[in-house]
């Protein structure tokens, strides 16, 4: 999807030679990355950011990251619905059945909720916390294109890259 709207915003202004150079870096950038994601295993993982104390946005097959997921073998633990944009909003106790896989949160300026959130016995009691496998990640662009698509696997290389 996101290279689709480059191409076609690259039409109506006139630039698809500055698309297609940019595309082609976007290509070996996403090949040059997979290698480090081929040891990590089957484990799926649940991209997350904190709404409320509450509430968690999660992001399903529909993301914009779903096509990078693919690409590196990685499945997405979020299987349920999502919105036109491949996210949902969904209560803390809901991440409790993920239990074999890595989470990661995007922080997006919320550290005194999630400080919160992560001091409670409900949060304390999560099978991805108690196992290590959860990770506060810098903000990504949920909504953008390659560039945002780009940072995304940076993060996760950072995060869960050449690990099983």
């Amino acid at each position: 999807m996101a290279r689709r709207s480059l191409v076609e915003l690259a039409q109506t202004l006139n630039l698809e030679a500055a698309a297609e150079k940019h595309l082609a870096q976007y290509d070996r950038f996403i090949a040059s990355q997979k290698p480090h994601f081929i040891r990590r295993g089957g484990r799926p993982l649940l991209m997350t950011t904190l709404i409320d104390p509450r509430h968690m946005l999660v992001l399903g097959p529909n993301c914009l990251f779903q096509e990078v997921l693919d690409e590196y073998g990685i499945v997405n633990a979020w299987q349920g619905e999502t919105n036109f944009w491949g996210s949902t909003a969904v209560s803390i106790d809901r991440l409790a059945m993920y239990k074999e896989a890595d989470v990661i949160c995007f922080d997006h300026g919320n550290s005194t909720d999630m400080n919160a959130l992560m001091a409670t016995p409900l949060w304390q009691a999560m099978p991805f916390v108690r196992a290590g496998r959860f990770h506060r990640v810098p903000a990504v662009w949920f909504y953008g294109a390659t560039l945002s698509t780009m940072h995304f696997v940076r993060i996760l290389n950072n995060v869960l890259g050449g690990k099983a």
